[in-house]
């Protein structure tokens, strides 16, 4: 009887999802122009992870963590403005009633079509 108790509260306590959204050749948020622009030849800044995260205490979130949000992490740390072989996921997890956190997560090769 005990270790059926003791299962169910581990169970309880340990509840988390990680969603893979799919994977993506060429990825941005910004308006770029890809015209005059060789992709293939352009400098690359390999595995680059860009986060947004949200809390939830008790049963109220902090916030809603974006994907938009989660590129331009992405940007920032690169100076960079568009993404490549990028993969998507949202994940969450919570201990019910007392703390979690939930997010969406971008890894990929970061590449900067513009000049400026």
């Amino acid at each position: 009887m005990k270790i059926k108790f003791f299962s169910m509260i581990s169970l309880i306590f340990l509840s988390a999802c990680t969603v893979n959204h799919g994977d993506f050749t060429v990825l941005s948020n910004k308006i770029v122009s890809t015209q005059d622009f060789d992709m293939g030849a352009s400098q690359r800044v390999r595995h680059i992870e860009g986060e947004d995260t949200a809390h939830m205490i008790i049963i109220f979130p902090t916030g809603t963590p974006r994907l938009e949000a989660a590129l331009n992490d992405a940007f920032e740390k690169t100076d960079t403005d568009v993404m490549t072989d990028v993969t998507v996921q949202s994940w969450f997890w919570w201990i019910p009633y007392v703390y979690g956190n939930m997010g969406w997560k971008v890894t990929g090769d970061a590449v900067k079509t513009r000049s400026n």
